[in-house]
């Protein structure tokens, strides 16, 4: 019964004695080797062995002979040079205390060894994958719970792969991620993949901006659990950014400019109009846009001829990448007509390559009317100067003798009513001077023969006295008058002082005159440019705001704010808010000849905000 059971069994049963000689091999012995018994009995082991290692099969000999029991693997080369892996257990024959051999039971399990194998590589390179990926990647079981975390990952959070394991998915990312990261997780689950943004919380608390991928952990058609493979895209949406702040910028820049600015592809495709150019030419932009632009705009001479491509400077210059300038030439509106245009082309560049051109043109064809129209109007200018200037100065010297002469009655005996008519003539003479002062200003600026100090002042200061002169006036009136000034404001400045505390008089003035109950805010900041001048020193700007809770001035009339003699109140209000209507308007002039800008914005019966801004020098 044993006999048939060695005879039959599908793994090879061998018995040797304790010289190592072969007594016994069941026919799967032969069937798994190759070799028959007889060629068996006249083999080693280290023939059979496909390593041929003297000191791994004398080890392999050196047990058997030693050990009750021994299990190994053995890789051999059967006669017909296949290679078999084997899993051998040799079990000792022992009688009486003595040894007299052993038998051993090898079964063939190089299909499962090489599967074994492919398994392990297939591990190693997933777990390589795993480590070495770029991406930060967390895996979590079906319940959400982390298992484990990549290098990259805890190099990306700051957080090791102890401090998050078993943590939920929802401790990992900003509370704003969390709905869209249930419904991904979800989405993973049943088995499909996705990509989306979201926001990490590393170990220090900030968001880690991230472009996510969940995919579902698949073992035999079953889900056991999600990866999310993170890219840190924190750098790449800040670069964007400022990518889309500088196109903003760049279109605000070409969309203010009177010239018309367009540009086209090599195919001569329009790319892009602004807005003055899609004026000109009767266009909406967005109509202007993948079209071809010699079609639309340069397709005829002034005279109705055809304009062939080839001859079009603005292909020439794309083909050539030469730069071309051309004048006395028609641009066609979308109504049919045309204009007369001076145009500059500029070829672009990919690689070396041209690309398209940009190219800048205006309509000139009033041009000698406009520059008739603009002689005549700095004529009249300077006439208009000129009489300001004598008639202020006429006017000036007997006002002097005027003030001086009442001034000496003052100090005379005088009745009361005297007195009074007195005090209400010195009041009129000095409102007259006043007047008189802000038009030769007005005329100084003008004329351009205005001259600006530059020298270091307590700046911070002078705002503070010009402001706090105004506490009285502002009590007497109702107003709640404050100032507040940034941080780390510098202590001093180069500039004009008393340019700069003039135009603080006036505003802050006006702003007190135009509320008659609520709040006034002066405010005081400052930027620091990244230049300095040959000496050294740090541009800053100086920006200033004032902000009243007042009458406000109607949206139709902000456009003459800063117009000479403009008084926008004076037609509805009481005489109590007229004046010369010069003072914004020198502001505006002082401003401006000084490099800086004003504005205003404001809303009728709720209040007004004048802003300026200086440029200064400084020490850092």
């Amino acid at each position: 019964m044993y006999r048939s059971i060695f005879e039959h069994h599908p793994d090879a049963i061998y018995v040797m004695n304790k010289e190592g000689h072969l007594i016994y091999a069941n026919p799967a012995t032969e069937v798994i080797t190759g070799y028959t018994f007889e060629e068996l009995q006249t083999l080693k082991l280290r023939d059979l062995s496909a390593n041929r290692e003297e000191g791994r099969v004398s080890s392999f000999v050196h047990a058997m002979n030693t050990e009750n029991k021994l299990t190994f693997k053995l890789e051999i080369v059967s006669r017909a040079g296949k290679q078999i892996i084997l899993s051998i257990t040799h079990v000792a024959i022992e009688q009486n205390g003595e040894r007299l051999g052993f038998y051993a039971i090898a079964t063939d399990i190089t299909e499962q060894e090489q599967q074994s194998r492919k398994w392990r590589e297939h591990e190693k390179l997933y777990r390589s994958l795993f480590d070495y990926n770029p991406a930060g990647i967390l895996s979590f079981d079906t319940k959400g719970h982390c298992l484990s975390v990549n290098p990259q990952m805890e190099a990306m959070t700051g957080y090791s792969e102890s401090e998050v394991s078993a943590q939920p998915y929802s401790d990992f990312f900003t509370p704003e991620s969390s709905l869209l990261l249930e419904q991904r997780f979800e989405y993973a689950l049943s088995g499909h993949s996705g990509n989306f943004e979201a926001q990490i919380l590393a170990q220090d608390g900030l968001p880690i901006d991230v472009n996510m991928t969940s995919l579902p952990i698949i073992v035999d058609g079953q889900v056991l659990g999600v990866y999310m493979i993170a890219l840190d895209i924190t750098d790449w949406k800040k670069q964007m950014q400022r990518s889309r702040e500088q196109t903003d910028q760049y279109t605000s820049i070409l969309n203010a400019v009177s010239e018309g600015i367009f540009e086209i592809n090599r195919e001569g495709r329009s790319v892009f109009i602004n807005q003055a150019g899609a004026r000109m030419l009767g266009y909406e932009i967005e109509e202007f846009r993948n079209v071809y632009n010699h079609d639309l705009i340069h397709h005829s001479h002034s005279d109705g001829s055809v304009y062939p491509i080839e001859e079009c400077p603005i292909h020439l210059s794309i083909r050539e990448g030469v730069a071309k300038e051309v004048t006395g030439e028609v641009f066609w509106r979308k109504d049919g007509t045309s204009f007369l245009v001076q145009y500059r082309v500029n070829p672009l560049f990919e690689e070396g390559e041209p690309a398209g051109a940009v190219v800048v043109f205006k309509d000139i064809t009033s041009e000698e009317e406009i520059i008739r129209q603009k002689n005549e109007a700095q004529r009249a200018l300077s006439a208009k100067t000129r009489f300001l200037s004598l008639m202020s100065h006429e006017i000036r010297t007997p006002l002097g003798g005027v003030l001086g002469m009442a001034e000496l009655m003052q100090s005379t005996e005088m009745t009361p009513d005297q007195r009074d008519y007195m005090e209400v003539l010195l009041l009129s003479a000095r409102g007259l001077q006043s007047i008189v002062d802000r038009i030769l200003d007005f005329n100084a600026a003008e004329s351009g023969v205005l001259h600006f100090e530059k020298k270091e002042f307590a700046v911070q200061r002078l705002i503070e006295e010009e402001v706090g002169a105004f506490y009285t006036q502002a009590q007497a009136a109702e107003v709640n008058l404050s100032l507040k000034i940034a941080e780390n404001f510098p202590s001093k400045l180069i500039g004009d002082p008393g340019k700069l505390r003039q135009i603080l008089v006036a505003l802050v003035g006006n702003a007190i005159k135009f509320t008659p109950k609520g709040e006034i805010e002066v405010i005081a900041e400052y930027m620091i440019r990244p230049l300095q001048d040959l000496e050294g020193l740090t541009h800053y700007v100086l920006k200033v705001e004032i902000r009243d809770t007042g009458i406000g001035i109607p949206i139709d009339k902000i456009g003459l704010l800063f117009q000479p003699f403009s008084q926008i109140q004076t037609l509805t209000l009481d005489r109590r808010y007229e004046g010369t209507g010069l003072g914004l308007a020198i502001c505006k002039r002082w401003i401006e000849r000084m490099g800086g800008a004003i504005w205003a914005e404001s809303e009728e019966g709720v209040g007004s905000v004048f802003s300026f801004t200086l440029p200064m020098l400084g020490k850092r």
